[in-house]
């Protein structure tokens, strides 16, 4: 089959097409024919020199595909079956990848396949996110800071699902996008103030805070009240001091949760905002765009799948603070 394969850290030129053998599935796995592939901010720091592993490797950690033969049976996915997942932080970009079952989970019907490469690490870290470490509730009221992002944009429209007020931070350029999204206020956290704005729209601070962007981790603590709980699956250092409560995570694949995720797509109220698509041969510039603005690039890989048309990558209107 045909990768895009990393033979040396660098810069987005060292992506490169190579070919490897079809994996075998182990027992519990799934094999699926990849139809697109994510593209992510940790996909860029790995090739840069972040992977810890052996080289060459093969980037990608998110997929949508289709079931191939009989090897989703044990799970009652029959061949050809669309199904999404994340099996890992790496080996998506590849015509082929085997997939733990426990890891993925059908596609909905309200989830267009493309879009469904979109999902699963950023919709997962923010489910997580309000349900395991902020147990957000009806009635909460709760930040979310970098509201337009990937991660951001799954979060507001989660939270309000599941019941709470949500409060947002995001550049002015994405206020209208944001409230679209369900958010109640949305505060320009390009102003040095817009802390002290939030306290305001909070009564006093927020009690629950899901921080999204490494740039708001200081503005959250200061935005929140005396003994609010603020967690965060962004990886850099959280402000001194003991007057509010962090909790990091990390986002977990689990296919459980996004089959729970289901009904929310089929019936509208949860949606991947897509922004414009590159195809396979501009892998290397979907990495730049990625590093240059930290969107979330979405790879199609069909093109790698002679029976099939050509696609492109997918980019969620995203920015580093939302």
């Amino acid at each position: 089959m045909q990768v895009i394969m990393v033979s040396q850290f660098g810069g987005p030129e060292v992506l490169e097409l190579g070919e490897a053998e079809i994996p075998q599935p182990r027992s519990g796995e799934v094999l699926v024919r990849v139809i697109a592939a994510g593209v992510g901010p940790w996909d860029a720091s790995f090739r840069r020199g972040g992977w810890a592993g052996s080289l060459p490797y093969v980037p990608g950690g998110e997929f949508s595909g289709v079931v191939v033969g009989d090897t989703g049976a044990d799970a009652a996915l029959d061949d050809g079956a669309p199904v999404y997942g994340y099996p890992g932080l790496t080996g998506c970009y590849a015509q082929y990848v085997t997939c733990p079952v426990e890891k993925l989970a059908p596609v909905p019907g309200g989830l267009p396949i493309i879009d469904a490469a979109a999902t699963p690490i950023d919709a997962l870290t923010a489910e997580q996110g309000l349900t395991d470490e902020l147990a957000v509730g009806a009635g909460d009221h709760l930040l979310i800071t970098a509201a337009a992002g990937g991660l951001g944009h799954f979060a507001v429209q989660i939270a309000r699902i599941l019941g709470a007020s949500v409060v947002a931070t995001a550049s002015p350029q994405h206020h209208e996008f944001v409230h679209r999204l369900g958010a109640a206020v949305v505060i320009d956290h390009t102003k040095p103030d817009w802390p002290d704005q939030v306290r305001e729209a909070t009564a006093g601070g927020a009690e629950k805070v899901l921080a999204c962007a490494a740039p708001t981790l200081d503005g959250a603590a200061r935005a929140a009240r005396d003994g609010a709980l603020i967690a965060t699956p962004v990886q850099a250092e959280t402000p001194a001091g003991q007057r509010v409560r962090w909790r990091r995570y990390d986002g977990q694949p689990r296919g459980p949760r996004l089959i729970r995720m289901a009904p929310w797509f089929d019936d509208g109220s949860l949606s991947v905002t897509v922004q414009a698509r590159y195809s396979w041969h501009d892998a290397a510039q979907a990495h730049r765009e990625v590093e240059r603005a930290t969107p979330r690039a979405r790879l199609p890989s069909s093109w790698m799948t002679t029976s099939q048309p050509r696609s492109g990558f997918d980019v969620r209107p995203c920015q580093p603070a939302g």
